[in-house]
Formats: C-alpha cells, structure tokens, sequence
C-alpha cells in the first residue's frame, strides 16, 4: 500500500503465479476503516492537484513514462509471472501503457475550454477536475489499464486512489513506485497519488460509497459494474465491462486476411482481453473453408510458460476460472454445439477451443475470458440480428471488401465500436473507447477519458 506517500507492508493475502501456481509475494490488504483514512487523507490534496500548473502536470507524465520505458523488461517479467501474459505480448503491454503517458501529457496541454457567441455578453467554460478519482483496475492489464486512469486523472489535475486486482497487482505496485519517483523530482505531494490493496468487497466497496470520493472509473466484470451503478450515488462513474463480440465473416472477405486477423484477436493472452473475439458469423457460403483455415492455424499456436519466447497462449488467471470454462464448454456441446478443436484443460491452462454451435447456445451469450471460440453459420440478412441479440455492446468487427455493405453493418450494428477488416480486438489508445447496452457507461482514451474526470463550469461576463 502507497498512502500520503508512506509505503505500508504487510502480508495479508498471497498473489499466485498462474502458470505455477507458487506463491510470488503476499502483500497487504486493507480493512474498510483504512481506506476511509486513506481516503479523508487524499481529500486534503484536491486544491494541490486542481492548481498544480499544466507544466508540471506535462513533466510528471512525461517522467513516469521516461521510468517506464528504463524497465521495460522488468515490468514486462512482471507481467508475465503475476498476470500469466506470454513475455511478448507482456512487452507490448508495457510499450503501450509508455505511449499512454505520453498521450495524457500531450492532452495536458492541448485540452481546451470553449468561447460561446453571445450578442452581449463575454461566455466561456473553463473545464475542472471532479476532485478524487476513484480508480479501480482489472488483472488482465494491468500496466496499460492503470495507465489510461492515473494519466488521465494527472492530466486534469485529479487526486487518484488507485485499487488493483488482487489477482495481479504486482506490476501496479512497480507504477507506484514510479509516479511516487516523479512526484518527488517536481516537488508535488506524494498524497495526490494513493495505492490501496486488498479485497475489491471491502477497498473497493468503501471507494464506490464513499462520498469523498467524485469519481470511479472502473474495467471489470458487469456483476460488480451494475453493483458500482446502483450504490455511486450521485458521483461520476465510467464502466467498461466487457462483452460478446461478434466478427462477422461475409463471402466476399479477404479469407487468408480474415483468419489471420481472428486467430490473434481470439488467442491472444487466452482470450483474456474485453474485445477478444466472442463469436464468428460466417456466411454459409464460405463456412467449410473458412473453418478448415481458422481451425489449421489454431493448432500451430504454442501454449505453455508465459516467459517462454515461443508462447502464444499461456494459462487464464486462476485454476477456478479455467474450471468455470471447463463447464461452460461441456455445457455449450450438452446443447448441441460441435467441438472442432481443444476442450482440454491443465490445471489453469485452457487449450485453444472452437466450436460450432448455433445462436441460442450459451457461448453466444457469456463472456467467458478465455480461449473459447463459437462459430455460426449464417446468411448475410442474419448476421445483424444475430450480432445485436446479445446484452451487450462493446466492440463488433466485420470482414468484407464491399464498401456498401462495411457502411451498412457499420450503421446497424449496436456496438461501441465497429471494425472493419480487422478483428473486434483493435484499439488505439488515443481513440473514443468504451461500450452501450451492459458493456458500460462513458468512454476510456485520454482525451475522452479527461473529459469523462473533469466538470464545465461556465462563466458569463456582463458589460
């Protein structure tokens, strides 16, 4: 724990390594009362971070990307050995969250208040920051998804009490240490930046409550999303909880390109990311080819030990989860889906699987977070209904070299985000990103994320 510049350490709890299953560190958790002192102590900092100038803000962000990239193997280890992430996707993670800095100290700058016309009368808004920032992040990535919080909430001059998961705060703890390094070199109060670790029902809980706390912006699961929703009160909230992302295959689709493209976006960290592949509509005409091609270059990829050069797949983050998948995967053929490739599971590792099932099957409805592929045969006239069925709303894709019918998906599908000729995996960090339906509330990406942690006031000048 990182509060009011003070490192506490306790051995409270134990974070395991996935792939293992050993016992990396144990570290400590919070009782509710701690992070209420935590929090009344953060609260003192508001007026520090809302006057702190943009230079410093600019510097700060800059520096912490600066340390960043001087570990970058370090922290790309770490990654590996608390999350279970393949070293090489490890080291693209950690590459981003430099770029995500970066970005937030260019926005520093270049975020702007706004002149209003008026006939007789001077109108402008100046843009404030709510206060603290509640920042709550997921174990799937934990460098880069820190990163779009902390860098946001720097860039407009918000206090941040950041909670990782408890499944893989390790390289969090590491960005602690790095923001607490560039505080010091430009002389800010540590207090503005706070690491609280512990149990999400009790250290998060007491954050979403507390009404000290302006603002919460959390990536997580849509059981404790809706949770956050109905107990924030009136503070600001953003959500980004994931979905069932469909990738829509028409006849006229780049088939090589295709399947490239979706064995990355369904594979990659096992599937463990909010826009991997959910589910592939495949246009009956092509289907037999198109599954033959994707199912051929699932089995080339490698799965095993994350710090292993050779790994593409590495295990999911705990041996529960796996087993959750497991039923998922027995129940999805009980219903009558074809198993095509994989279905096997060691210890938390889940072999590359894929399946071909129908709309109503249960794939098709849950987001499983692992490597578990659905796909569905249907006409061009169904791909749509099928694709909107589901409760969610996050990112789509759809693969086609027909510019009409990209515009026509694009304009109908009920997504967040819709991609084409890429999977539904793609994001840039400077873009709008976030979800409608149950995939959550606002949008992540520096500039919309600062926009999302700050408030319009307006003021009107009279003659």
């Amino acid at each position: 724990m990182f509060i009011d510049g003070k490192w506490i350490d306790r051995e409270d709890f134990e974070v395991i390594n996935p792939y293992t299953l050993e016992v990396i560190k144990k570290i400590p958790a919070l009782s509710r009362e701690e992070v209420k002192e935590a929090i009344d102590t953060a609260e003192k900092y508001k007026e520090v971070m809302k006057n702190l100038s943009i230079s410093k803000r600019y510097n700060i962000l800059m520096n912490i990307a600066k340390q960043i990239k001087e570990r970058k193997e370090e922290l790309a280890k770490i990654l590996a050995i608390d999350a279970g992430k393949p070293i090489k996707q490890a080291r693209v993670e950690v590459e981003r969250s430099i770029g995500t800095f970066k970005l937030a100290a260019f926005y520093a700058k270049e975020f702007r208040d706004e002149a209003i016309p008026s006939d007789d009368k001077l109108i402008f808004t100046k843009r404030e920051p709510v206060g603290i920032v509640g920042a709550i992040t997921p174990f799937n990535f934990p460098l880069n998804l820190s990163a779009h919080k902390i860098a946001s909430a720097i860039a407009t001059g918000n206090v941040v009490i950041h909670h990782p998961s408890s499944k893989a705060p390790l390289a969090c703890i590491e960005l602690a240490k790095i923001i607490e390094r560039a505080l010091k070199k430009y002389k800010v109060p540590l207090g503005v930046y706070n690491l609280l670790t512990g149990a999400g029902e009790v250290v998060g809980d007491e954050m979403v409550v507390n009404e000290k706390v302006n603002m919460i912006s959390f990536t997580g699961s849509l059981k404790v999303g809706e949770m956050i929703a109905k107990k924030a009160g009136f503070k600001k909230i953003t959500l980004e909880l994931g979905g069932v992302n469909p990738n829509i295959v028409l006849k006229d689709a780049n088939l090589e390109k295709a399947v490239n493209s979706l064995i990355k976006g369904s594979f990659i960290y096992a599937g463990q990311v909010c826009i991997s592949v959910g589910m592939i509509l495949v246009d009956e005409s092509i289907a037999d080819r198109f599954i033959e091609m994707f199912v051929n270059k699932a089995k080339e990829l490698n799965v095993g030990n994350p710090l292993d050069e050779r790994t593409d797949v590495g295990p999911l983050i705990s041996v529960e989860h796996a087993e959750w998948v497991e039923g998922i995967v027995e129940k999805a053929i009980d219903e009558g889906g074809k198993l095509l490739l994989g279905g096997k599971r060691d210890k938390a590792i889940f072999y590359p699987t894929i399946l071909e099932v129908d709309r109503d099957n249960i794939l098709c409805k849950t987001e499983t977070f692992a490597p578990v592929i659905p796909i569905i045969r249907a006409n061009e006239e169904e791909m749509i209904d099928i694709a909107n069925s589901t409760e969610y709303g996050l990112h789509s894709a759809v693969f086609t070299n027909d510019i009409n019918k990209a515009l026509k998906f694009a304009e109908n599908l009920e997504f967040g985000g819709v991609i084409i000729n890429d999977s539904s995996l793609f994001r840039q960090d400077n873009m709008p990103f976030g979800g409608v339906k149950k995939s959550g509330l606002g949008r992540e990406g520096i500039k919309y994320a600062m926009e999302e942690m700050s408030s319009i006031k307006t003021v009107i000048i009279s003659k």
